[in-house]
This record gives structure tokens, C-alpha cells and sequence, in this order.
């Protein structure tokens, strides 16, 4: 039996060297990067969407929107934010339940501008970003970011909906 065993061993193991000698090739082999020509590729129109990093800031000024913020953090429900000249004027619950009322004040850490949605949205620093951002629309409508790579509870997602732009 061990007689056995050993040829079928020495047998696999020459099958096995023999593919791999290269008889019939060429001798060619894989270049070198640095060595072949830089492929070019050009367009003359920019077809490159927007990643982490460049995501554009909203150019409007004054608008109302409902920021939903999903983490582990103390509220969860959505928040109708006003922002007036840049800045948010207001930030209030829309939506009431666990122990929430419509229309109280919201916590400070949601009174955040569409731009600051964007600016997590450029983190080029966060483990992980995904944002979907509709094509046409000036703002994000989700924006989730995972600021350390396999840490737990540090992950947050924006919801951006219902922005109304004040005209004027």
C-alpha cells in the first residue's frame, strides 16, 4: 500500500512540474509597469461623477428640510430644520413618538445645514462613505458615513428629504 501511495505521489508531482516548465511558450512574460507605454485615455467631455471629497455644497441660502439621523443616538425621529442666510434658524421634531413631542426643539447636534450633510459626504478621512445623491437634485438625498473602519456604533446616515427652497 505505501508503494502504491508513494508512486501515485512522485506521479502527481512530475504531472505537476511538468505543466509547469513552460515548454512550448514563448518565454514572454508580464511587463514591468513602469516599462510599457501610460495608457491614455481622453474625453472631451467630463463624464466623472462626483466622489468623496467633491461632492458640491448647495448654493442656496434659505430653505426648510426634514433631516432624518440614523445611529445609535438618542433620537431617531425626523427633524424639520430651517436654515435662513446660511445658518439654521430652527430645527424642531416633526414627527413625535418615544417620548417626543411635534414640534419641540431638537436636540443641538441635528441643527445642521444640507451642507453639513455634504461636508460628511467629502470625509475623505471616514472609513467609508456612501452617499445617494439623485441625478439633477443640488442636494444628497442619503448620505451614510462609517468614520472607523471596524468599530462599533460609530456609523451615521442622513436622510435629506422634502427641501423646499425659499425663493427671494
Amino acid at each position: 500500500m505505501k508503494i502504491l501511495l508513494s508512486a501515485a505521489v512522485a506521479a502527481l508531482s512530475l504531472t505537476t512540474l511538468a505543466g509547469c516548465s513552460g515548454g512550448d511558450d514563448d518565454g514572454a512574460t508580464a511587463e514591468d509597469p513602469a516599462s510599457a507605454p501610460p495608457a491614455t485615455t481622453e474625453s472631451s467631455d467630463p463624464t466623472d461623477e462626483p466622489t468623496v471629497g467633491t461632492y458640491p455644497e448647495l448654493d442656496a441660502e434659505s430653505y426648510t428640510y426634514i433631516l432624518e439621523q440614523i445611529c445609535f443616538c438618542p433620537l431617531t425621529n425626523p427633524v424639520e430644520v430651517t436654515v435662513e442666510d446660511g445658518e439654521v434658524t430652527s430645527a424642531v421634531i416633526a414627527r413625535g413618538g418615544q417620548g417626543l413631542k411635534k414640534g419641540s426643539e431638537a436636540p443641538e447636534y441635528l441643527w445642521i445645514t444640507i451642507n453639513d450633510v455634504i461636508a460628511q459626504a467629502n470625509d475623505t478621512d471616514a472609513a467609508d462613505v456612501e452617499v445617494d445623491w439623485p441625478e439633477g437634485q443640488e442636494w444628497p438625498s442619503r448620505v451614510a458615513v462609517d468614520k472607523v473602519e471596524m468599530a462599533t456604533d460609530d456609523e451615521i446616515t442622513y436622510i435629506v428629504r422634502n427641501v423646499r427652497i425659499n425663493e427671494g
